[in-house]
């Protein structure tokens, strides 16, 4: 009989434990993902709430008021047509074909959901019950002009943001689509549902050199004072080469200007030095292989391969190449983290709230995401983008008087057949505090990186310091 108590105890005790860890983790998961449940288009509660709720007011930072309700009811984009599709993917629409959107993914604002009791018992005598106004930290005349400048002819994405605060200053994508004219959505432009700029996985090209970079200033003491030969190619084993662009060699370089000139031989070097399994602990402390779901938007992971095995596929990807894919936005928080002495801040979309009362509420906290380098790492970072261009690669995204760091990169779209041009990259921030931005620019099929997408980031960030702020 005590045997059998113990063994109902022993029963008990399990089942209990295991009740709890699973409320725990219902908890947890509703508290990770609640924010993603509720916006999705599927919640019925979200669709009826729509129906008798008048949408609060999607605002820029500078008051312009992007998204309204006029007297029938009807949502609307008062601003002209021209800033309406430059602004499309943050402000989203209405039927949450664009899930990502403003009007879907800050709902529960929009709606009313998060009103207090004092917003709450108003609404019992007025009878109206009114969402709350958002003010975004976007400047959507400074994104029109993005929008101006971006190649016309090709698709892609520029994330802008202050890497201080976190402020998403600019989250530009193309192609762009017309809230005020939904039959938009026809199908005519592959992805024009889709914000490339914190959705679109790309080929990272040569940016991701700076991983590699410091990758190897944590793991290799000598690694500054090293000088490397560059012929243009090296043979990794029976199968696989390294090869430079054009075939040309860089001769002797140190590491800074192996990293300025974009040098494959000596990252690919370091690369299986290093080996797999610290190249990839870097990357994912960098925010590789993790999916970011902030409070005002979602970024989706940049994959670095968790099944590294073969030499020259390690020496291809410490370079740049294999089955990297990286997100634009992420790629602009990790070179804020650079300018930041190695903290990431969280990407802030809203400014403020203000509720149906009048009441506001301020969301610009700045929050660290996460510590991805040491700040003595992050110093010899710096100096290095700092000199690719002012002496490498990055010459183009140059400004007169201001101090700018960057890499480019030209990444081959490997499943082309070589039928398509690389995407072109650029990825690099302004060093000077007046003016704490970062920013990533991917153009697809644009070619090279140091031509195109460095000329397109230089005069992004121009317009920024000079005023469209």
């Amino acid at each position: 009989m005590k045997q059998i108590r113990k063994n109902v105890r022993a029963v008990l005790a399990l089942m209990l434990s295991l009740f709890a860890c699973l409320s725990g983790y219902f908890f947890y998961a509703v508290y990770d993902n609640g924010s993603r449940w509720f916006t999705t288009p599927y919640n019925t509660r979200l669709r009826a709430a729509k129906g008798r709720v008048t949408p609060g007011d999607i605002l820029d930072r500078n008051g312009v008021v992007l998204a309204t309700t006029d007297e029938s009811g009807a949502r609307v984009y008062p601003v002209e047509e021209r800033m309406r599709r430059a602004v499309s993917h943050v402000v989203g629409d209405v039927d949450g074909d664009v899930p990502t959107g403003a009007e879907t993914f800050l709902a529960a604002d929009l709606l009313g959901f998060r009103a207090g009791i004092a917003e709450r018992a108003a609404r019992l005598f007025s009878g109206e019950v009114r969402g709350a106004d958002v003010r975004l930290t976007v400047d959507a005349a400074l994104q029109t002009e993005i929008a101006r400048l971006f190649p016309e002819a090709h698709d892609g994405a520029v994330a802008l943001i202050d890497y201080r605060t976190g402020e998403v200053l600019a989250l530009y994508s193309k192609p762009e689509y017309d809230a005020a004219r939904p039959e938009g959505f026809d199908g005519s432009r592959e992805g024009v549902r889709l914000n490339r700029a914190t959705q679109g996985r790309y080929a990272p090209g040569s940016v991701f050199k700076i991983v590699t970079l410091v990758c190897a200033l944590e793991n290799l003491p000598d690694v500054e004072s090293r000088v490397f030969d560059c012929a243009g190619s090296l043979k990794v084993d029976d199968e696989v080469s390294l090869t430079d662009s054009g075939g040309a060699g860089h001769g002797r370089v140190t590491l800074k200007e192996a990293f300025a000139k974009s040098c494959n031989i000596a990252f690919g070097s370091l690369a299986l030095e290093l080996g797999p399994d610290k190249l990839r602990q870097t990357a994912e402390r960098m925010g590789f292989n993790g999916n970011f779901l902030f409070e005002d938007l979602i970024v989706y992971e940049s994959r670095f391969p968790k099944d590294l095995q073969e030499e020259g596929e390690l020496a291809w990807t410490g370079v740049d190449q294999g089955r990297l894919t990286a997100v634009p936005m992420h790629l602009a928080m990790i070179a804020g983290a650079a300018a930041n002495g190695g903290k990431m801040m969280q990407p802030q979309m809203v400014l403020s709230v203000r509720d149906s009362l009048g009441g506001v509420r301020d969301r610009s906290a700045p929050k660290v995401a996460q510590e991805c380098m040491s700040e003595e790492v992050a110093g010899i970072l710096n100096a290095y983008m700092i000199a690719a261009v002012e002496e490498g690669t990055a010459s183009k995204a140059a400004v007169a008087g201001e101090t700018i760091a960057g890499k480019t990169g030209t990444a081959q779209v490997n499943s082309s057949g070589g039928r398509y041009s690389p995407h072109a990259w650029y990825v690099g921030y302004c060093a000077s505090q007046e003016h704490p931005l970062a920013i990533a620019v991917v153009v697809e099929n644009g070619g090279s990186g140091g031509e195109v997408a460095a000329s397109l980031a230089g005069e992004i960030m121009r317009c920024a310091i000079q005023g469209a702020r």
